[in-house]
């Protein structure tokens, strides 16, 4: 498999059906389960709009923000036992692939649609059928057990998800003060996810730029327990684990103390940690995912 992937030029896409079925419909294995893609659109990029403020006494408009909406991929798939490279089908296999098919998609409940280049790796989304599937072959596949489907399916999160990259630093000579590097290789803006070890109070560099370092003090931590916050602003979290408790929300103890910058689309960052009152065996995992407005 992994030899056919970095062979073969064509872009390949699958899909993780609600049931963790996988389906092959383009690229290296192309059909392999008895369905391919025939045609797509709306699958590139993520929809954009501006949003602006115009008025009576001003020319033109002035910018406010851009917003992304929701991402509609219409496509369109062909169901045929044939597909799997090994001749004419039976009614049969048809059938069993037809609705093997139909019951991995749903409305409430999103896939996961795979994007794989040679040059880019792999980028995923997340969408869900938006609309019924209509047929566009004949009016009884039973005739040729082949059938030809228009799909529609929305992605509510219009953008792509990369594979987490992760950084670790670790206070093995004791001076208590390190570097650790977090990467994003994409194009919008990433908030970076920490996670350290008790004991200590640890402080995270908030990559705001300038001269002076803007520092996150974390709440003390005792032996045996692990933090872990998202600084992410629509979902922060602060979550203390241990041998007697597991997901403690303790946001409230940072008081207000909170990461206000991103790490800048296409870099990579050098984050300074210190830790206070803590061992040599005190370290802090720095975690992205990268996330892009386009498969590849």
């Amino acid at each position: 498999m992994t030899r056919q992937l970095l062979d073969a030029p064509d872009t390949k896409i699958v899909v993780w059906d609600v049931n963790g079925r996988v389906w092959h419909l383009s690229g290296a294995n192309a059909g392999r389960e008895g369905v391919r893609l025939s045609s797509q659109r709306g699958f590139m990029f993520a929809p954009t709009q501006l949003l602006v403020s115009e008025g009576a006494r001003q020319d033109g408009a002035t910018f406010l923000r851009s917003v992304r909406a929701k991402k509609e991929w219409d496509f369109l798939v062909v169901v045929s036992p044939s597909a799997q490279g090994r001749g004419a089908g039976s009614l049969r296999d048809f059938h069993a692939v037809h609705d093997a098919w139909f019951r991995g998609w749903s409305t409430d409940t999103p896939c996961t649609i795979g994007y794989f280049t040679r040059h880019q790796g792999w980028r995923f989304q997340r969408a869900q059928l938006d609309s019924a599937p209509e047929s566009v072959s004949e009016v009884d596949p039973a005739r040729n057990a082949l059938a030809v489907y228009r799909m529609s399916a929305t992605a509510m999160d219009p953008l792509e998800q990369h594979f987490e990259e992760t950084s670790v630093w670790t206070n093995s000579v004791g001076l208590n003060e390190g570097v650790v590097r977090a990467r994003n290789a994409a194009d919008q803006p990433a908030w970076p996810r920490y996670t350290m070890n008790g004991p200590g109070r640890w402080q995270i560099m908030d990559p705001t730029g300038g001269d002076e370092l803007r520092m996150v003090q974390t709440p003390l931590l005792v032996e045996g327990q692990t933090l872990r916050i998202d600084t992410h602003p629509r979902h922060r979290t602060a979550r203390l684990y241990s041998g007697s408790v597991a997901g403690q929300h303790v946001w409230g103890q940072l008081a207000g103390r909170r990461w206000i910058a991103s790490l800048p689309p296409w870099s990579s960052t050098e984050i300074t940690v210190r830790i206070e009152g803590g061992t040599l065996q005190s370290s802090l995992i720095a975690a992205v995912t990268p996330r892009s407005s386009r498969p590849f």
